[in-house]
């Protein structure tokens, strides 16, 4: 026993497996990214058994709602920030308060979705969706917008858990919240136990129940006594030095976030929608497995985020440019194979969800442009996860920002209104530009080390931390 607590210094990380200690980390949290969508798969493929036009609303739905909530996301996965290089000084104490800022933030942010509520029918009218299509819309997003707080808490949360490298717990609670959403889903969709069939209203109700389960299970673990005295979670209250931190390179993570998925959703809704409804419901099946093969890559990202952080808070500037870089080779790799099965196997993928031949054409003919998009997204996410543990989110979100609107959204938009003939290949051309564009830019900053002159400003503290802190934080269950 003595043997195995004098091994973990955060001072000797020579003695860790680079590959492993990624793939710990990065797996667990690989299935917490992926569980939102998972969701959301679950959602669609189970009212596709209802109608085409139930599946295709809650997709549009759900992905409009994400454009709404986006900027907390993207700004709450800064926490891991945060977290994780006071986790590499020892600041155990600190890493508490830091999550507290997060929770305070989602919980407000979020209630203020509800705000969506009154509006979502006018919302989804004036993107002029049919009538039909539109009352489904509307009421998938006015049930979902009333635990926006929870799942926002559950970013926070679970960026903090990340950040500690407790990626486990994470895993546990996505489990939990994937089964409660399926059978919630099973219960309320199609009528089981005495209920009525549901339809699109009992899967929004699903999806609100596994975001509840998941952050519960966390907060179970959180709120021990002996988590509490360790990482000072007691301190629940706002200290503004830490809020302005988090404020501080959280806001451009948040609107880098969201200005990519507003300028995709008008994409999906507006532009591909003006090909009609089966471009619709194609282009909203084909997300659903774009977002499969994004969300467990954006788990590979949180990883990088935290070890970079991580190995920034212990001065091993040289161990976080490695692990970024390991962190592309794996996802590169994924994302690689995912491509090749969504082109392979595009329109068996598409018969999933639909037997229309139209749907079924335009679908696989979107899937070939998703499966060559992969590697460029392997780049974009790893870096701009990388850059994020560094603090580094300013620049990179008016790149990106600047590239999306006026490629995805302002291409788009032209070649629908100049090239129309083209159909959905026209439109998807340019995207695919946009990352390859975007992509490179992201690994070209990264590896420029602008970051390695970045200090944030995280409470007060001694640079070298306590050796018996250390071993707690490795230790501790």
């Amino acid at each position: 026993m003595s043997h195995s607590i004098a091994q973990p210094d955060l001072s000797l990380p020579a003695d860790v497996s680079p590959i492993g200690e990624l793939l710990r980390l990065a797996l667990p949290t690989v299935a917490q990214m992926a569980s939102y969508t998972v969701m959301q798969f679950i959602d669609r493929w189970m009212l596709a058994s209802v109608s085409d036009l139930h599946a295709a609303a809650a997709g549009t739905a759900g992905i409009t709602f994400f454009c709404f909530i986006g900027f907390g996301f993207g700004l709450l996965f800064v926490v891991n920030t945060m977290v994780s290089q006071n986790f590499g000084r020892g600041h155990l104490q600190a890493t508490g308060p830091a999550m507290w800022q997060g929770v305070w933030f989602g919980v407000i942010f979020g209630a203020a979705m509800i705000g969506i509520i009154p509006i979502a029918h006018r919302v989804f009218a004036a993107m002029g969706h049919a009538p039909a299509v539109v009352d489904l819309e509307s009421s998938y997003i006015k049930i979902v917008a009333l635990t926006g707080w929870a799942k926002l808490a559950t970013i926070a949360t679970s960026q903090f858990l990340l950040g500690l490298q407790r990626p486990t717990v994470v895993f546990a609670a996505t489990l939990a919240g994937v089964f409660v959403n399926t059978v919630l889903n099973w219960v309320l969709i199609f009528g089981h136990f005495g209920f009525a069939p549901m339809g699109l209203v009992g899967s929004a109700w699903g999806l609100n129940g596994g975001v509840l389960c998941e952050l519960l299970v966390m907060a179970v673990y959180i709120l021990r006594p002996i988590f509490i005295r360790a990482h000072g979670v007691a301190d629940w209250r706002i200290h503004w030095g830490s809020m302005r931190t988090l404020l501080a390179i959280g806001v451009p993570s948040g609107f880098q976030l969201i200005c990519d998925i507003t300028a995709w959703t008008i994409f999906m809704n507006v532009i591909l929608g003006s090909f009609g409804t089966a471009a619709l419901a194609a282009n909203s099946f084909a997300f659903t497995y774009m977002h499969l093969c994004f969300m467990p890559a954006l788990g590979v990202g949180g990883a990088v985020t935290a070890l970079v952080g991580k190995y920034i808070g212990m001065g091993r500037y040289d161990l976080a440019e490695r692990r970024a870089h390991l962190g592309f080779f794996v996802c590169a790799a994924y994302m690689m194979v995912a491509g090749a099965v969504l082109i392979w196997f595009r329109f068996n993928l598409i018969g999933l969800f639909s037997a229309d031949p139209e749907v079924q054409k335009i679908g696989a003919t979107i899937l070939v442009f998703v499966g060559l998009y992969q590697l460029f997204d392997a780049m974009f996410l790893i870096y701009v996860s990388a850059l994020r543990g560094a603090g580094d989110t300013l620049l990179p979100s008016i790149v990106q920002g600047a590239l999306v609107w006026s490629i995805v959204v302002g291409g788009g938009f032209l070649i629908v209104r100049y090239a129309p003939q083209y159909g959905v290949v026209g439109p998807w051309s340019v995207s695919t530009v946009f990352g390859a564009i975007l992509g490179l830019f992201l690994l070209t900053r990264f590896k420029l080390g602008h970051w390695k002159t970045i200090r944030l400003d995280l409470p007060d503290g001694s640079n070298v931390g306590d050796t018996s802190a250390k071993l707690t934080a490795l230790t501790e269950p």
